[in-house]
């Protein structure tokens, strides 16, 4: 199934296209480069991410840019890739549910490490066009069994 039959609503291939941008920058964030990716985030006050590397929530464009600084250099010689689960779109909001993973030097490793990551992006479309406002990531991609 392609992406865009994975997003439902009339805008599905503009989000699409959209994730494609939110792609390169990731590569570019990687390797420990992450203005391209700040770039595509709404700078209000009321942005979110709960980031893969677990700690608070930040709040607010000032504390998610350095936090999102913080998880960047983090990495070295990164790849990434990511599989789009579901996801859906209207006029002026949209989300993405879709698993990542991330290969690369990690916090300063010699050798390379591979971080899977469960994702859930929200957008809004700002007079620039789409925007993240939440980005909510973490690692438990294998089931753990309640004790």
């Amino acid at each position: 199934m392609s992406d865009s039959a994975k997003i439902g609503g009339k805008n599905g291939p503009e989000l699409v296209s959209f994730l494609q941008s939110i792609d390169a920058a990731q590569e570019e964030f990687a390797h420990g480069r992450p203005g391209d990716f700040k770039a595509l985030w709404s700078h209000a006050d009321t942005v979110t991410l709960s980031g893969g590397h677990g700690g608070a929530i930040e709040l607010g464009w000032d504390k998610v840019a350095a936090r999102l600084d913080w998880a960047s250099s983090a990495y070295q010689e990164g790849e990434r890739s990511n599989q789009i689960i579901s996801g859906h779109v209207s006029d002026d909001f949209a989300y993405v549910v879709r698993k990542e993973v991330i290969e690369a030097k990690i916090g300063g490793e010699s050798g390379r490490s591979r971080q899977e990551l469960r994702v859930t992006m929200v957008f809004r479309r700002e007079p620039e066009g789409w925007r993240i406002v939440h980005r909510h990531a973490d690692s438990q991609t294998s089931a753990l069994l309640p004790r």
